[in-house]
This record gives C-alpha cells, structure tokens and sequence, in this order.
C-alpha cells in the first residue's frame, strides 16, 4: 500500500523522503522535542539515515512530514498496533507526533496533524481504536490527547491512552470548527 498524502485542517502531511531526514534529525535532537520522547538519546546522521532505510521498506509504519502553508513544521507518524504486520490489514494503530517549529507550540493548528490521521484511519483504514503513549511529565500531551477524546487506560513508567471513534467525534468537533473556518492570507 502507497503512503498517501493527506490534506486538511490547513495542513498536508506528505511521505517522508531522504531529503527531509537532515530536518527531522534536528528536530527530535532539540530540547523542546526529545525531552518528552520515550528515548531521549541524540540522533547521530548513521542513526537517522538507517532509521530512514527501515521505515523505507517497514509495511506497519507510516511516516509524514507536516506541513502548514508550504513549510514543514513537524513530523507524525501511524503505526499498528498489535499483531497486524501491515497497515493495511490493521485495526489498531498508534499516531505520534511532533511539531519542531516551536511557534506552532500550543498553537490550534498543532491538532490538524492528529485530527487528519484519526480521521483517515477510522474512516479509510476502519480503525476500531487508535492509541497514544505519553510519558507522565509531558502534561501538554496529556491534554492533548484528553481534548480529542482520549481515555487512559494504563499509568506507569509510561501512560497508555486509547481513542474509540464515538469519543473522537465528540470530542474533535470543536476544534474541527476551529481550524475549518475560513482563514486570511
């Protein structure tokens, strides 16, 4: 199955390509993105180009650079969750991301990413739950994710949450109006 590129809530989130890595890399090394990572390590460019080359031939994984008004802002990611090998054939998947341009940090526009893949993985891919792992001192994820409906399901080392569509859909509609309404330029 084709990595699609998606479109909505003023965002695109585009299929991560070799040219985008060296960007990444320097944002999930920075501060503000990789102290709330569950590996908080320094990515060396071997690390990053041999993570690239996995997630190149990895069919559970589904990679995207996001990007707001033509420049890329952060990354998102889709995962099965599970036993499924293949995206196409899962049902539960996990959804990461991070925004590495630090003004869209609290900002509306950093939900799009989340809202675009819940959206396409319960209506594309008929996801039955969707997951988020958050560590316990990132409280802006937290709220994050309680905001479009998440429950917890496990706190520890780790906090487990989980996402039902008919809490997503409660949930999201307000910030769906939010970021739908007409912009300027």
């Amino acid at each position: 199955m084709t990595i699609p590129t998606l479109h909505g809530y003023q965002i695109s989130l585009r299929p991560v390509v070799r040219g985008d890595i060296e960007q990444l890399r320097i944002w999930r090394n920075s501060e503000h993105v990789k102290q709330f990572m569950l590996s908080d390590n320094d990515i060396t460019k071997e690390q990053q180009l041999a993570w690239f080359e996995h997630i190149q031939r990895a069919h559970n994984q589904w990679h995207f650079v996001i990007e707001y008004r033509h420049q890329a802002i952060g990354s998102c990611n889709i995962k099965t969750r599970g036993k499924a090998a293949d995206i196409s054939t899962a049902k539960h998947f996990e959804l990461g991301l991070y925004i590495g341009e630090q003004r869209y940090l609290g900002n509306i526009i950093a939900f799009a990413p989340t809202l675009l893949m819940a959206d396409y993985c319960f209506s594309e891919l008929q996801a039955k739950q969707l997951y988020a792992v958050v560590k316990p001192e990132n409280a802006a994820a937290l709220r994050y994710n309680e905001k479009l409906g998440y429950a917890v399901v496990h706190r520890g080392d780790i906090i487990e949450m989980w996402l039902r569509q008919s809490d997503y859909e409660v949930h999201s509609k307000p910030l769906k109006s939010l970021l739908n309404r007409p912009t300027r330029r």
